[in-house]
């Protein structure tokens, strides 16, 4: 093959690249955008129609109506009273076996999102692989375990939730706090920084490079 060939080839492929790089991401991203407003949308909309005239109902009118009940349950939430019935109604909720398991991990994973809870993780902290096989980036869940399990784990040990790298779930380890270090670092930054296998790091650095 021609050299001079090539040499042209190489930018071309890598402008092709970096186009595909940005524009994969984006498109998906809207895609599920489009595909929750459409669900919400189905599944609102009908219940907009069982209790007002279907006359009334126009396409995109159950998608403003769940953000409406979503922004006035989080109003309500404000009130005391509410905030009191609600969690009556979650420890009713958290008395059904399979229906306590389910909700309590929904519930869970997405107050990871939420800037004033930041879900039950604790502290970011290095874990010690086995082996000499270096060491795992994790979130500590339990620090006291108290009257959780106190007959099988000891005084000083700890609950430390290892995520894996792009998809959801992971592994909850009971270890020693020997085999753990503190690290400085936030956990949306370690949640990013471990969902794209360290790709992205601090979200500041990455805006400071746009």
């Amino acid at each position: 093959m021609n050299p001079l060939l090539t040499v042209k080839m190489k930018p071309i492929t890598k402008t092709f690249f970096k186009g595909l790089i940005a524009i994969i991401p984006l498109t998906l991203t809207l895609y599920l955008l489009f595909w929750l407003a459409a669900t919400v949308e189905l599944a609102l909309g009908n219940i907009f129609k069982l209790f007002l005239p279907e006359s009334w109902y126009t396409k995109g009118l159950g998608f403003v109506l769940g953000l409406a009940v979503v922004f006035f349950f989080g109003v309500f939430l404000e009130s005391r009273p509410f905030r009191h019935l609600f969690r009556k109604f979650e420890e009713l909720v958290n008395q059904i076996p399979v229906v306590k398991s389910i909700y309590s991990a929904i519930r869970d994973f997405i107050s990871l999102f939420s800037g004033k809870q930041k879900g039950k993780f604790k502290q970011v902290v290095l874990v010690n692989v086995p082996h000499g096989k270096g060491q795992q980036i994790g979130f500590i869940t339990v620090s006291d375990f108290g009257e959780v399990l106190p007959t099988l784990v000891s005084n000083d040990q700890i609950a430390v939730f290892l995520p894996f790298s792009y998809q959801m779930g992971g592994n909850t380890v009971i270890m020693s706090r020997q085999n753990i270090i503190n690290i400085d670092m936030s956990v949306e930054d370690a949640l990013r920084f471990i969902a794209t296998a360290g790709v992205v790091g601090n979200v500041e650095d990455e805006k400071n490079k746009i």
